[in-house]
């Protein structure tokens, strides 16, 4: 299977913290806070360890830069 690419998160859940399955080929909970993320995967009976947890997701078509400094 083919891996969700952040692109397509972008698409659709612009915004919103995003939970994947470990193999991160599709998309297992979405929610605007990570508590609402958490109940979702509770109910679904997956531990977040057991996922991959992105977000929040940028709007399309923009570009967030991080900078470190020592």
């Amino acid at each position: 299977m083919k891996k969700v690419s952040y692109t397509q998160l972008q698409k659709k859940y612009s915004g919103k913290l995003v939970a994947l399955n470990s193999l991160q080929t599709r998309v297992v909970a979405v929610g605007k806070k990570i508590d609402d993320v958490f109940k979702k995967l509770q109910k679904q009976n997956l531990k977040p360890a057991d996922t991959v947890l992105v977000g929040p997701i940028q709007k399309a078509g923009t570009l967030a830069l991080l900078f470190y400094r020592k």
